[in-house]
């Protein structure tokens, strides 16, 4: 690779943390699209709804997140649970919210750091410990299904989750109305079934996560960059000296 694309992509990864990737629909279950939520709640073109993050399984634990339920069209609706996980032990699961929670719910979890995890606290109430400084998502159903971030968690090994990044932009519509859809917010987007029942239209469940500032990358990612970009450096200025100006 072009050593100019190269530094091109990692500063990118680095100053954005997500990249992009094609998400793909079922074709219709009569209800309203998750194109068309977004449409209504950010304006008409505001969000590609198939313009989703490339990697939503895997997240930096911040000191808070604040969580926003936009939309609920499922039949699950009054029962569906939302809330995180650990990356490095799946088992460990925190609601942020349970079934008679509705558009508009919002709930606050935060993470105070302890020995090889976090404490965690949700709306003001001890939970748990999480641990690890890697968290997920997940929608658990009342049909016993708990679907992951990760595919390869699931047991019907499909990817329930679509997740977008904050455009800049402000909601027009929905509960969130008037308020920023800023950097360091995150729409995410859950289809409710199991694989071979599912229609695939992901505005079974969405909710607006904050996490108040930009999901850091690993240490060994910006390392990389840092790295790349002194080399890029390194080389242009060799090229400055050993070839004049006027040639």
């Amino acid at each position: 690779m072009d050593v100019k694309k190269l530094l091109l992509l990692v500063c990118t990864l680095v100053f954005t943390g997500r990249v992009s990737a094609a998400c793909t629909f079922g074709s219709g279950s009569g209800e309203p699209t998750l194109q068309s939520v977004f449409d209504s709640t950010l304006g008409n073109g505001a969000l590609n709804a198939a313009d989703c993050i490339a990697d939503d399984r895997t997240w930096s634990v911040p000191a808070q997140l604040d969580a926003t339920i936009v939309i609920e069209l499922a039949g699950f609706a009054s029962q569906n649970r939302f809330g995180v996980y650990s990356v490095d032990s799946p088992s460990e699961r925190f609601t942020l919210f349970d079934g008679p929670d509705s558009a508009g719910a919002d709930s606050t979890i935060r993470f105070t750091t302890t020995d090889g995890g976090y404490r965690v606290s949700v709306n003001g109430r001890e939970e748990g410990k999480l641990s690890g400084d890697r968290l997920g998502f997940f929608l658990a159903t009342p049909t016993g299904n708990v679907f992951y971030g990760d595919p390869a968690l699931n047991g019907d090994r499909f990817d329930h989750l679509y997740a977008y990044g904050g455009t800049g932009g402000d909601f027009v519509g929905g509960p969130l109305a008037g308020t920023s859809f800023a950097t360091g917010m995150y729409l995410l987007a859950f289809e409710d079934l199991v694989a071979k029942k599912a229609d695939r239209d992901y505005q079974d469940f969405v909710a607006l996560v904050n996490f108040g500032v930009p999901v850091p990358l690993p240490a060994s990612i910006w390392l990389l960059g840092v790295a790349l970009a002194l080399s890029f450096v390194a080389m242009r200025m060799r090229t400055c000296v050993l070839k004049p100006s006027w040639e």
